[in-house]
């Protein structure tokens, strides 16, 4: 077992000074979070297409793939962040010249989105409490200006649990076997 430790040291007063100390994993090490859930974090290539217009609603994900849109995720391919709260997977069908094309965005609840998701929503459906999957009004639950918005759904998926087993069975199966790819 191989540690690297970083020490942050700020005085806050001339009595006081606060220390934080993390602990940077090396490779082919696996380490126990008990509270926290581990999220994929990526985007369909379609976001990428038009992230000017959308940086200033979603926070950027680790990645841009297509392999997002995939059921099973291989961490190896599509990068994952460790989340404090829960796993979010999006999916929508805007449609480009007539033509319905499928979008999915992955990550945890507090790395997706500027200004938060609708907390009334959050709390209504229990998302913190339970595994879920419904669609909503983008515009009600990304907290949107009527201007800047239609009235288009997005279906959304809540699990702390469904990610976690995708990356343990990832973990679990040997190195010669998984799909190594750079995207």
């Amino acid at each position: 077992m191989y540690f690297h430790f970083v020490t942050i040291s700020a005085a806050v007063s001339a009595l006081l000074s606060v220390s934080i100390s993390a602990a940077t994993m090396l490779p082919n090490y696996t380490a126990t979070f008990m509270d926290t859930a581990r999220c994929f974090s990526c985007m369909s290539r379609l976001y990428e297409a038009v992230w000017p217009a959308l940086s200033s609603i979603y926070k950027k994900p680790k990645n841009f793939t297509d392999l997002c849109n995939e059921n099973n995720l291989d961490p190896q391919a599509v990068p994952f962040t460790y989340c404090p709260t829960i796993c979010i997977r999006m999916w929508e069908e805007p449609a480009v010249a007539g033509v319905r094309i499928r979008g999915h965005i992955r990550g945890c609840l507090d790395e997706l989105l500027y200004n938060g998701f609708n907390q009334t929503i959050v709390t209504w459906y229990r998302w913190m409490h339970r595994d879920s999957c419904r669609q909503y009004r983008k515009r009600e639950l990304f907290k949107l200006p009527t201007e800047l918005s239609d009235d288009s759904y997005i279906s959304i998926n809540t699990s702390r649990e469904l990610e976690q087993k995708q990356l343990q069975s990832t973990a679990a199966k040997p190195a010669a076997k998984r799909i190594s790819s750079t995207v």
